[in-house]
């Protein structure tokens, strides 16, 4: 899942969005220094990725890419997810998707605990309104040619639109079968701790 989800199951779970953000950028082991609701964000977030990848349903829409999207297909349905997640917002969370945005950018306030580039992130999600953009496939198609720019080599993933819209209608349905799913994984993992 990517931002915008993660942002939404730290709602709903009541746990920390910037916990949620953070398990972005924390590898290896768990820093203990971290605030208690920070090191809990991380291990959601990581529980989170684990459960998607794994999901027959998320796994069956990244093998359905032909080649050479199949090899970054994780990335592509994490944000595939994002879209579906702001197109039927309604479906999932009682407040509307701008004032979600809105109260998030609110709570997500540089703290000293943060890393750099998470900083970053957070100040250019506000300043680009990137999870507002997730609701069309021309914000979709940008942030995927944004990610591009993070790898060494040239991806495939600046020219995936035709492939988002070829298979859109069955990435739908996959998102919908699966975050319903998510939703109970990640409310039972926050009771959990």
């Amino acid at each position: 899942m990517n931002y915008l989800a993660h942002l939404h199951l730290a709602h709903i779970s009541h746990t920390s969005l910037a916990g949620a953000l953070l398990g972005e950028y924390a590898k290896g082991h768990i820093d203990t220094q971290l605030a208690p609701e920070l090191q809990l964000g991380i291990r959601l977030h990581r529980q989170i990725d684990s459960f998607t990848d794994a999901h027959p349903l998320h796994l069956g829409a990244v093998q359905a890419m032909p080649s050479p999207f199949r090899r970054y297909g994780g990335i592509i349905m994490d944000m595939m997810f994002d879209h579906f997640l702001a197109l039927h917002w309604h479906c999932y969370h009682e407040q509307p998707l701008p004032d979600f945005i809105n109260e998030a950018h609110r709570q997500l306030t540089p703290d000293a605990q943060w890393p750099a580039a998470m900083v970053t992130l957070v100040a250019r999600m506000q300043q680009y309104q990137l999870l507002a953009s997730y609701q069309t496939l021309d914000g979709i198609s940008l942030a995927l040619s944004r990610i591009d720019q993070r790898f060494r080599r040239p991806t495939p993933l600046p020219q995936c639109a035709p492939l988002l819209r070829a298979h859109y209608d069955d990435m739908e349905q996959a998102f919908l079968g699966f975050y319903p799913e998510l939703m109970e994984f990640v409310i039972a993992k926050a009771r959990e701790a």
